[in-house]
């Protein structure tokens, strides 16, 4: 249309020229060299020089609607291209959704030839890849993402959790690291480097990031967030132990004591530290955890040091005084009479076991003890009876301890649970015979 107007313009301008030439005659010389000459009138060069401006014009014009089409057509089909990219994008979401994650990373692979910095299809890509196992490819993709966009926290957590899957922890401690620097206090990144620690068996260093979780936390910290902490001061003080600061390793486990007086193996640790130097205060931090918490594992280590050390009198007196102290506790009957039984005290012993089952009638264990109480004293038939009452159990006579976290068993006590990572979970096992068949003597 512009084009059209400015030659509609030229034709009326030329026009006018023409007529005003009628009346102007005059002409004017042009030396091109010495010889050369040309005469020109006056309306000549106007026009001349008029044509000559509005054809640049005019060309001028054209060029710019050229380019401006071309821009505009590849401006359209660059959209077209990238609203196929989103449409693959959305189509390859609901195929990871149904689980068709080879249709769907190829599906991403088209979308991202067109679009190589679409965030949502490299986050998508990394998500198919990571549920079909190629870790190395979605770290591959998230890595994308950084580029795209550094500032964008959440791909680092994600890298950090690959990298873990990966078993490759300085990756993932370098991963969170890199939020740390970012934003200086990220409880989030601290929780996971000190989970990683605590998998690595780092325990100094994951006290160091609890430790700023709480300061962070405050008064808001959580009970179990604190029970952490707990546990994790205690690893703090068996590595100080390890390496020759025994003193301060003491401290330590006193400190936890006084702060938390049912962790268990704070007591256990620091009662195996004082048998070196005075056997007595350790025996005394035994009774005072078994009084605190009322854990039978005190009584084992109790049994245990008494034996060791020679003075099975000790022991008998000690449960004498539990006994007086906790008449109705199921497990000092139970575990005198057991003590009974190990240095072969009939009588006595056959004594606890019954005035436990008065207690706790129900318990597999108490029926084993009774019936090898039984069997000693060559009363095959009651033994027998016992043995039937704990149908289905092994017959032995060291009391397991299951955690009350995740319910694993053992034989052997220790202060964190192998299965699920937990401290102080442990608890002793006696079973019940809720689902055991009853037997007919042959």
């Amino acid at each position: 249309m512009a084009i059209r107007l400015l030659f509609i313009f030229f034709v009326a301008i030329l026009g006018g020229f023409f007529y005003i030439s009628i009346y102007n005659g005059d002409r004017v010389s042009f030396h091109f060299s010495s010889s050369s000459l040309v005469e020109l009138a006056i309306y000549q060069l106007i026009i001349l020089s008029f044509s000559f401006g509005a054809a640049m014009v005019i060309l001028a014009t054209m060029i710019n609607d050229i380019t401006t089409a071309s821009k505009t057509w590849r401006k359209r089909r660059e959209q077209h291209r990238r609203k196929t990219a989103q449409d693959r994008t959305m189509k390859a979401a609901e195929l990871v959704q149904r689980g068709m994650l080879s249709e769907a990373v190829a599906e991403l692979t088209r979308s991202l030839s067109v679009n190589k910095d679409d965030r949502e299809a490299l986050e998508l890509l990394a998500s198919a890849h990571e549920e079909m196992g190629n870790y190395l490819e979605a770290v591959k993709a998230l890595a994308k993402v950084k580029q795209v966009d550094p500032s964008y926290l959440l791909v680092y957590f994600r890298l950090a959790t690959l990298y873990r899957k990966m078993n490759d922890h300085e990756a993932a401690l370098a991963a969170l690291k890199a939020v740390e620097a970012t934003e200086g206090e990220n409880p989030r990144a601290w929780k996971e480097i000190r989970d990683i620690h605590i998998a690595r068996g780092d325990m100094v260093a994951a006290y160091a990031e609890q430790k700023k979780l709480i300061r962070h936390n405050g008064k808001d910290a959580t009970s179990k967030d604190n029970a952490l902490f707990i546990a994790l001061r205690y690893e703090k003080a068996i590595v100080r132990m390890k390496t020759g600061k025994a003193d301060d390793a003491e401290r330590r486990l006193r400190d936890i004591i006084k702060e938390e007086p049912a962790f268990c193996p704070a007591y256990t640790a620091l009662s195996k530290y004082m048998c070196d130097r005075d056997i007595n205060e350790a025996t005394e931090i035994l009774i005072h955890g078994f009084r605190a918490t009322r854990n039978p594992i005190f009584l084992i280590r109790l049994e245990d040091l008494c034996i060791e050390t020679e003075r099975p009198q000790s022991m008998i007196r000690i449960y004498s005084n539990l006994q007086q102290e906790f008449p109705s506790d199921y497990d000092v009957n139970l575990f005198m009479g057991k003590f009974f039984l190990r240095l072969e005290m009939i009588d006595e012993g056959l004594e606890q076991l019954l005035k436990a089952e008065t207690l706790e009638p129900d318990h597999e264990s108490l029926h084993v003890l009774l019936a090898e109480a039984f069997r000693r004293r060559n009363r095959f038939e009651s033994a027998c009876k016992h043995y039937q009452r704990a149908f289905g159990y092994k017959r032995r006579y060291l009391i397991p301890f299951h955690c009350n976290i995740c319910g694993s068993s053992t034989i052997k006590w220790t202060h964190r649970c192998p299965d699920c990572g937990e401290w102080n979970s442990y608890s002793i096992d006696h079973g019940n015979n809720k689902y055991a068949i009853a037997a007919t003597i042959r």
